[in-house]
């Protein structure tokens, strides 16, 4: 691995102090950088964009280092806690050091989770926007769903705190709502056909995104809370729950379904109204059925 981040580097991005054992947590930097990072931007990509000399590359670049110091962090966290002595996450009460409670360390994690997945959201939606970059990009060669390219722009419909394990785990669904909910209401109009309207454009993401979530909200791996869906979330027993009960998920899948169904009603409705616009969608002509008219002499058509 080319990349190595140094006792400083995690200082700059994550910002903890010398107490926090910070040589514990470097060992743990290769993981997330194999983990989280190269499947979705290569080694030698990064190591082109913080040698590019390009001030918009080399903040690209600072944004995945950023994202991978503070993954490491979270990786490394179950190291940290059993150096109590002289290391670890340490609080201070009357001039002596203790451990800090789980419900701290957890706090951390999660706060450090949501400033990672920001990071390399941030990042992709940088590269999206460079087509040389984008080309070399692992992310949009193998993860990306086109309609909704990013994290970033899912997060716009439906919060998913921009985290690209949960879109990741989405694309397949809106891909599934693509085959077999869309497109054989648009016939042979295909997503680049409809992408050329703004409007419509706009109401395919809604529809698709809306439509994935009405499946998802059923699935065990996603975990539906008052601020969006996330894949786990802890609560402590005197906190305030945040997560959706039975009732509220049902709600909140009628309105999921309610939402993209209108989204569809309403591209289907521009594609009738606009026939010389989108001469690729052929609406389904209804043969009247001829009324049997019975008369004296026999029942005819």
């Amino acid at each position: 691995m080319r990349h190595v981040l140094t006792i400083e580097d995690f200082k700059k991005y994550v910002g903890l102090p010398k107490t926090f054992g910070l040589d514990i947590i470097a060992p743990h930097q290769e993981t997330a950088f194999r983990k989280k990072i190269f499947p979705y931007i290569s080694d030698e990509m990064l190591s082109g964009l913080k040698d590019s000399g390009d001030t918009n590359k080399t903040q690209i670049a600072e944004l995945i280092c950023k994202a991978a110091a503070c993954y490491s962090v979270i990786i490394a966290i179950p190291s940290i806690k059993v150096k109590i002595n002289s290391f670890g996450i340490d609080q201070y009460d009357q001039d002596k050091m203790k451990t800090a409670p789980w419900w701290d360390v957890r706090d951390l994690g999660l706060s450090l989770v949501k400033i990672a997945d920001e990071a390399l959201s941030d990042a992709l939606t940088a590269i999206g926007k460079d087509p040389d970059l984008k080309k070399y990009c692992e992310f949009f060669k193998t993860v990306s769903y086109p309609p909704i390219p990013t994290p970033e722009e899912f997060n716009k419909i439906y919060t998913i705190n921009k985290s690209i394990d949960v879109y990741n785990l989405l694309v397949p669904l809106m891909k599934r709502v693509w085959q077999f909910g869309i497109l054989e209401k648009i016939k042979t109009c295909s997503v680049e056909d409809i992408e050329k309207n703004e409007l419509l454009a706009s109401l395919l993401k809604d529809a698709l995104a809306y439509y994935a979530l009405g499946y998802a909200i059923k699935l065990s791996q996603f975990t539906f809370i008052t601020s969006g869906v996330v894949i786990q979330y802890e609560e402590l027993p005197w906190q305030k729950s945040l997560l959706l009960s039975s009732l509220d998920k049902i709600k909140l899948e009628e309105e999921f379904l309610k939402l993209a169904n209108e989204s569809l009603s309403s591209i289907l409705k521009y594609l009738k109204e606009h026939p010389d616009d989108f001469p690729c969608y052929k609406p389904e002509s209804i043969i009247p059925v001829r009324e049997i008219i019975e008369k004296k002499s026999g029942i005819y058509l």
